[in-house]
């Protein structure tokens, strides 16, 4: 028996948390569903025991992007193993193609009547996540939006009607079982994550806000103020002409760098130059990162995407990059020593 299975969830955590982040708190909607050749239907606010007996009886379980339904389902006390899993999304990585389901229907020419509906996406901002502030309605649902929820069933049936469709029509050439082997590994290492230490996060997120600060502040006593912060690209390249009349095209490191090594270029603009620098290095976008997505466990999971490389089908890195950390050039005594330091004054920024 093969089994074609899509979920439709609500969680009050964004998906752009990471799929690990959103599943502790989803809610299935709905489950779509085909067996073998049989016509998609859709069950509306499944049980876990009915889900689980669906899935126990499937021989292949065919999902686009099963990382996510995996997870929810984990979530919802349901095992999947992954060992029994075809994911459609992979194996169209796997060729070079688009991981987007809609995406592969045009490319691959489905027919509309299998064809991923194209109002889904209002349909999933109604009622998979909650509603802007500003609406009186915090959570739409079938009783608020009887229409549109009939609508939303519609749409998750043919989700699973245009990924049997793909399925049937995608290469298989580069699915081998090595490459197969090495997904199921992949998704193994995914679902493991890796232990973050949560306060070192917090410590190194006040470091970097206190650094700002103290960059933005030096900036605005050199430019008398003229300048609030190194990191208004267009504000800093206007100064500098004014004040210096020199026109500068970029502000990119290699620019910066040449510049203040010019023994011809101006103490003062030398100065904002490396304090420009210094904004430009000091960021808290992956401590966000790593703050926003890690599990309650401590466990950062779902950071590599197999085959997210389109054309060399190397691994892509997600939520926060782990493939673009810095070599270390210290040694661990001298890291150790840091994180000592970092976490000597550990302040919670929520």
């Amino acid at each position: 028996m093969r089994l074609f299975l899509d979920l439709e969830t609500y969680s009050s955590t964004p998906i752009s948390a990471g799929t690990h982040r959103y599943a502790e708190q989803a809610e299935i909607l709905l489950l779509a569903y085909a067996v073998d050749d049989s016509p998609a239907v859709v069950c509306e606010h499944p049980a876990p025991a009915e889900m689980q007996a669906l899935v126990d009886q499937a021989e292949e379980i065919v999902i686009h992007n099963s990382a996510f339904d995996r997870t929810v389902l984990r979530h919802q006390g349901v095992a999947l193993p992954v060992e029994r899993v075809t994911d459609t999304m992979v194996l169209a990585l796997m060729h070079s193609l688009p991981g987007s389901l809609d995406t592969l229907c045009q490319i691959l020419r489905v027919g509309e009547d299998k064809a991923k509906a194209k109002d889904g996406k209002k349909l999933i901002r109604l009622f998979c996540q909650p509603q802007p502030a500003r609406n009186k309605l915090s959570r739409a649902s079938s009783g608020t939006h009887p229409d549109e929820w009939q609508q939303f069933v519609e749409y998750a049936r043919l989700d699973v009607e245009a990924m049997r469709e793909i399925y049937r029509r995608l290469p298989r050439w580069n699915y081998t079982e090595e490459e197969r082997q090495l997904w199921i590994l992949d998704q193994k290492i995914n679902d493991g994550g890796v232990a973050i230490d949560l306060d070192l996060v917090q410590s190194a997120r006040r470091a970097v806000a206190e650094t700002q600060a103290s960059l933005a502040e030096q900036l605005q006593r050199l430019t008398d103020g003229a300048l609030m912060s190194a990191n208004q690209r267009d504000a800093v390249l206007s100064y500098i002409y004014d004040t210096y009349d020199l026109r500068l095209d970029d502000l990119q490191g290699s620019t910066v760098d040449q510049l203040i090594a010019d023994p011809d270029t101006p103490e003062g603009l030398r100065t904002l130059l490396r304090l420009r620098s210094a904004a430009a290095t000091t960021s808290v976008a992956k401590y966000d990162a790593l703050h926003r997505s890690t599990s309650s466990d401590g466990r950062l999971r779902g950071t590599l995407q197999f085959c997210g490389a389109a054309r060399t089908g190397r691994w892509a890195g997600r939520l926060f990059q782990p493939q673009n950390l810095k070599r270390s050039s210290i040694s661990a005594e001298e890291i150790e020593m840091f994180i000592t330091a970092l976490k000597l004054n550990v302040e919670d920024m929520v």
